[in-house]
């Protein structure tokens, strides 16, 4: 089965050739890795020439004019040739059996599409130390339907934004399906939903097997009228003709808070553009709002205060104690202690200390790949692949 990794990039540079090999070691051979540039204007293309050049995996589409991150998804969904496509952004890390446990897992469960946790990490310690699904506290495959995926994605405390998945999906249930090129953000849960709605059976897996970059920088941190406005019109798009009560109910939820969201952004829109008799009748309209602006403005501050720590010196043994690489799928009865909890832990190390690791054993060897960073690395008694700067003992 061929798996075709799509990649959109834009001004990746810095990360792209991280994200790249992390595809290319892949213990699942069978792919390719299609890169769009998206004009970037920096060095990425060149970058993903010279690795082309290395490796016939590797292909590049070059957008001629920014066009955004649908319309270059778009790009490399229509030049796929593999089963099986997988979505992948240019500044995460995929650990190297990923592609090869989440598509047995895909096919033991009869599954149209899987998404593994994501582990967080990041400059500051405040980007780290947690995982995407850590909410569900999942230690068996989850069922995914359309109601529960809009309501993950309503602001519900109690469970995670599922629109931010990375799955692994059947070409063939893919089919004609494109991203809605006027969504720049968001777009990943406006094709997601319309998947499901079609009848994909969607599964999440209780592994953390992706490394997603939190950085400022993110594309997703950055709300507008204008990134608003076409993703409440894909919204009205699939919520039209729907019957089932609890979708139908979940999908009114999301808009609402859609337009929560358009009228804080167009109240920020007025204020900076000093419009007061707007900004006022913004907050007239609906007086949350004054809620919501004390918090942004809070967070904002956070955010500034977040800095990189002063990492620590710190030794650190993986493995031992009757420790085994996990099974593709857990056993039926289901383990103790939710996964994602200890590559949480190994994140939140990782940003606070410069981590001297021994990894003993094949178990440890296969739960160091998801430790973000570390200072050097001794493995002793596995015989699989090191990760960068790692040394056998």
């Amino acid at each position: 089965m061929r798996i075709s990794v799509l990649m959109a990039n834009y001004r990746g540079a810095a990360t792209l050739p991280e994200a790249m090999a992390s595809v290319l070691r892949q213990s699942h051979a069978d792919l390719e890795l299609i890169v769009v540039d998206d004009a970037s204007g920096d060095d990425s293309a060149a970058i993903v020439r010279q690795a082309m050049a290395a490796d016939p995996r590797v292909r590049l589409i070059e957008q001629p004019t920014n066009a955004g991150p649908s319309a270059a998804r778009n790009r490399a969904v229509e030049a796929a040739t593999g089963d099986w496509l997988a979505i992948m952004d240019s500044d995460d890390i995929l650990h190297p059996a990923r592609l090869e446990r989440m598509l047995a897992a895909a096919e033991a469960l009869k599954a149209d599409a899987v998404a593994d946790d994501m582990l967080f990490f990041g400059e500051t310690v405040d980007a780290s130390g947690r995982t995407l699904l850590g909410p569900l506290a999942l230690t068996a495959p989850m069922p995914v339907d359309a109601a529960l995926f809009v309501e993950a994605n309503s602001g519900r405390a109690d469970l995670p934004p599922l629109g931010y998945l990375k799955p692994l999906v059947r070409r063939s249930a893919w089919g004609a399906l494109r991203y809605d090129p006027a969504v720049r953000i968001g777009e990943d849960y406006d094709v997601y939903l319309r998947l499901l709605l079609q009848g994909a059976r969607l599964f999440l897996l209780p592994e953390a097997l992706y490394l997603y970059r939190r950085h400022s920088g993110s594309i997703s941190h950055r709300l507008s009228v204008a990134a608003l406005e076409p993703l409440i019109a894909a919204h009205d798009r699939s919520a039209a003709g729907l019957a089932d009560p609890a979708l139908v109910a979940a999908m009114a939820r999301r808009r609402a808070g859609l337009e929560k969201l358009l009228a804080f952004e167009r109240l920020v829109a007025a204020m900076k553009a000093r419009q007061a008799g707007a900004s006022l009748g913004a907050l007239a309209a609906r007086p949350g709002l004054a809620l919501e602006l004390a918090r942004s403005v809070r967070e904002r501050l956070q955010r500034r205060a977040a800095v990189s720590v002063e990492r620590t010196p710190k030794a650190l043994v993986l493995g031992g104690g009757g420790m085994d690489v996990p099974p593709v799928l857990p056993p039926e009865q289901p383990v103790a202690a939710p996964p994602a909890l200890l590559l949480a832990q190994l994140s939140d190390l990782a940003a606070r200390h410069d981590l001297a690791i021994e990894a003993r054993g094949e178990a440890a060897l296969h739960l160091l790949w998801m430790v973000p960073r570390f200072a050097s690395v001794r493995v002793t008694g596995a015989e699989g692949p090191l990760p960068p700067g790692g040394t056998r003992g």
